[in-house]
């Protein structure tokens, strides 16, 4: 394994120790999850605040959810395409909530400073998504009423709204939720 793809397994393994007990975690529960060596933490990061930077870093950058939605099988019906759209933007959004939850809630301050080059504004993430959201939206532009852009912005709101986890039935499925999104919420032929 090269040295970068060791960093990012590290990185990997340290998210879901991260979410669940915070910045406070120890090195050896990181190296127990990513099953190296404690020292193999510190031949990759100088120290555990550079670790839980990175891991911070990777896990609010939008590339996984930009890779997912660019992945989108290209013969979906419109419905589908955008519970699938929906299913990203929710789970992107649930990360990056839980994260800051995890980081900030209830917390003394949430993570240590870090010296270095920080990962960019929150919003460049945000604008990164609505406009790859947007773009698995343009191969429809002809069946839909707004642009896709239009149509991503809304979708992310909703997804914004499902990620908090409701106990309506409209946003715990993204199928049912992209039927309300087409379809409207009046009953029938109104």
């Amino acid at each position: 394994m090269s040295p970068e793809e060791r960093r990012q397994a590290i990185i990997a393994a340290t998210l879901p120790v991260l979410l669940e007990r915070g910045p406070e975690i120890s090195t050896r529960e990181i190296a127990r999850a990513a099953g190296v060596a404690e020292g193999t933490i510190f031949r990759a990061f100088e120290t555990k605040h550079d670790l839980i930077h990175a891991t911070i870093h990777a896990a609010l950058s939008p590339d996984a959810a930009l890779a997912e939605l660019a992945a989108l099988p290209t013969d979906q019906s419109l419905s589908d395409r955008v519970a699938a759209v929906l299913d990203v933007l929710v789970a992107n959004t649930a990360r990056t909530r839980a994260l800051f939850a995890t980081l900030f809630g209830g917390r003394d301050g949430g993570p240590p400073p870090h010296p270095g080059k920080p990962p960019g504004h929150p919003n460049d993430a945000r604008l990164r998504i609505l406009a790859g959201a947007g773009e698995a939206l343009a191969p429809y532009t002809d069946q839909l009423r707004i642009s896709p852009a239009a149509a991503a912005r809304i979708l992310s709101a909703l997804a914004f709204t499902a990620s908090f986890g409701t106990a309506q039935p409209e946003f715990d499925d993204s199928h049912r939720l992209a039927d309300l999104v087409l379809r409207g919420i009046a009953e029938g032929n109104q």
